[in-house]
């Protein structure tokens, strides 16, 4: 088995040298999100003041994670200054990969919703679907977005003090703000403000993206890991308590707080990724690979990101959902049932010649 990187955010990169703890953050990453996915349903369906609802609360709020570091990772690799990526190797190369991805899968979720179970069966559903795509290929598009802005993040990260002050900056109106615009008297005016300043230049998940590099080569010291754990433990304490609150507060589930933008998510996703860095420095000789099967989950991270609705479907057409045992017990089980399908379609998808790199 190659144990060369793969990463959801980066089907086409095979050649850099492999960092084994960036391999186990994109298993753990996939299982999380296979996790997320298997609560989701129930999430929206079960009353928010049973308890078991609460657990499902919980597992989201543990796997809020996903998303972020999948892109810290991938500007983990991207930015490598020792990595030639070039304008013209972004459109020739990283965005083809991607858009043949998208028009595979989009293509097969649109007839599936189309002519399945509960489809109209009509051609302006199929092309609305297809064009649209389905609601897990939104990371796609946000990845596009990442290569484009690649090559302008780059000579960015040279400098470690602008880059910083590029995350800060991202944090205080990507993240800050708009987190706050949420709160009572003072959010409509935050909101105006942000509004009328339109400082888009440092929104969106690019903040994932530049942090991801730094936090792959900052310093990693006993006083700042603990600091950050502390942070990340809070983050996910606060996203399941807020979450929580607003939830029973409303009568129904409220998201708000599951944002990946949001700040208690950014602390859980920050600690979460040098948590497993230090770990990995401090417990493994630099450059041994992870454990065969974490290696396998995460190079096969991109074919699962894919598949997995399609089984999670599947269980939902046979009624198995979350709620076939208590969800403590039914989350892990319907997880498991989804990721090794889903695993073991993405490794025959790969290794169809030609495409298999495209589509998984």
């Amino acid at each position: 088995m190659s144990t060369a990187p793969l990463t959801i955010l980066a089907p086409g990169i095979t050649r850099a040298k492999r960092i084994p703890y960036l391999d186990t953050l994109r298993s753990l990453s996939i299982i999380a999100v296979v996790l997320l996915h298997a609560a989701a349903w129930d999430w929206y369906r079960m009353p928010v003041t049973g308890s078991d609802w609460q657990v499902l609360n919980a597992y989201d709020s543990l796997a809020r994670f996903c998303v972020p570091v999948f892109f810290m990772v991938s500007g983990a690799l991207f930015l490598q200054p020792a990595r030639n990526i070039t304008i013209r190797s972004v459109f020739r190369k990283y965005l083809p990969r991607i858009l043949t991805a998208f028009v595979v899968w989009s293509a097969f979720y649109a007839v599936l919703g189309t002519y399945g179970p509960g489809g109209d069966g009509s051609l302006h559903t199929l092309a609305t679907q297809f064009v649209l795509g389905h609601y897990h290929l939104w990371f796609l598009f946000a990845l596009a977005g990442l290569y484009l802005v690649t090559p302008l993040l780059r000579p960015l990260v040279v400098d470690g003090k602008i880059a910083w002050y590029f995350v800060v900056l991202a944090v205080i109106f990507a993240s800050l703000m708009p987190f706050l615009t949420q709160l009572p008297f003072v959010g409509h005016l935050l909101a105006q403000i942000l509004d009328t300043m339109r400082l888009n230049m440092v929104l969106g998940y690019s903040l994932f993206f530049v942090l991801g590099y730094l936090l792959s080569t900052m310093r990693l010291t006993r006083k700042r890991v603990r600091l950050i754990a502390l942070l990340g433990v809070a983050g996910v304490i606060a996203t399941f308590g807020l979450t929580s609150l607003l939830s029973l507060w409303r009568g129904e589930p409220s998201a708000r707080f599951y944002d990946f933008l949001a700040p208690n998510v950014i602390a859980s996703a920050v600690a979460v990724f040098v948590l497993v860095r230090a770990f990995s420095t401090h417990s493994s000789i630099e450059g041994t690979p992870p454990h065969p099967l974490i290696a396998l989950v995460g190079k096969l991270s991109f074919g699962i990101y894919l598949v997995h609705p399609f089984f999670q479907w599947l269980y939902q057409q046979l009624g198995v959902t979350a709620d076939f045992a208590p969800t403590i017990i039914s989350v892990p089980v319907l997880t498991l049932l989804i990721l090794v399908p889903s695993g073991a379609v993405a490794w025959f998808l790969q290794r169809i010649p030609k495409v298999g790199s495209y589509i998984s």
